[in-house]
C-alpha cells in the first residue's frame, strides 16, 4: 500500500504545490479504493468540461477486464454502477 501511495503522489506531484498536498490527496485516493472495495460508495468529481459528475461506483465483484494494462497512478479507475461500465478521473479532480 505504501508503494501505491508515494508511486501516486509522484504522478500527481506537478497539479500541487507541495508534495504534503499531493501525498493528502494520495491518502484520499486510497481510502476511497478501500471503501469502493468493500462495496458502493457515492462520490463525486470534476469532469474535465469542468462539470461536477455525481457517481456511484463500486470495485466489489465486477466483471474482470480483458487483457494486461498499465497501472496510471495518476488516475482513478472504478465500477460505475449507473453506466455498467468501468470509468476513471483524475485523482486531483476527486471530490468527496
Amino acid at each position: 500500500m505504501k508503494t501505491r501511495l508515494f508511486k501516486t503522489a509522484w504522478a500527481i506531484a506537478s497539479k500541487y504545490t507541495s508534495f504534503s498536498e499531493a501525498l493528502k490527496a494520495a491518502w484520499k485516493t486510497i481510502k476511497l479504493a478501500s471503501e469502493l472495495k468493500s462495496g458502493v460508495v457515492s462520490f463525486a468529481y470534476t469532469k474535465v468540461d469542468g462539470s461536477i459528475r455525481k457517481a456511484i461506483g463500486t470495485l466489489k465483484d465486477v466483471p474482470a477486464t480483458l487483457g494486461v494494462k498499465k497501472v496510471n497512478y495518476s488516475l482513478f479507475t472504478y465500477f460505475d454502477i449507473e453506466a455498467d461500465s468501468y470509468r476513471c478521473a483524475k485523482i486531483e479532480n476527486l471530490i468527496w
